[in-house]
């Protein structure tokens, strides 16, 4: 995979401002038990989904990116520890298209004028009386 790809980057994706970079590196390392192969890769986080813990990583020692999700956790090799969910992409498309899909969705959220849809909530008059 060439890292050196420009990537277009959409809402709710990110750019990782550079003086948190260092933060989220050790972030990722503390959260990888002793032995984790990516312990002594050379990470870049430059890529964060918009408040929430997922991040897009270029590992410069294996040449790939991968997401990072720190909302879904597993069992390391069968061990006590658990890590967060990480899926490697096979190229830059696969990058390009999970952040089509997250911004896709994000947008499906909101009303023409730009306001979150209100979804499943209905008023209940009893509560309306007394607030009025």
């Amino acid at each position: 995979m060439d890292l050196e790809q420009v990537l277009e980057i959409e809402w709710p994706w990110e750019m990782v401002p550079m003086e948190a970079v260092d933060e989220f590196i050790a972030l990722i390392k503390d959260a990888l038990p002793p032995g984790h192969e990516l312990q002594s890769h050379d990470l870049f986080p430059g890529i964060k989904y918009d408040g929430r813990m997922v991040f897009i990583v270029d590992d410069d020692t294996a040449g790939n990116r991968f997401l990072m999700d720190f909302g879904k956790v597993k069992r390391w090799k069968g061990t006590r520890h658990r890590v967060p969910a990480v899926r490697v992409f096979g190229n830059d498309a696969e990058v390009s298209e999970l952040m089509r899909r997250g911004n896709t969705m994000e947008y499906a959220k909101y009303n023409g004028g730009g306001t979150l849809k209100r979804r499943g909530v209905r008023e209940c008059k009893h509560a309306r009386r007394h607030h009025d």
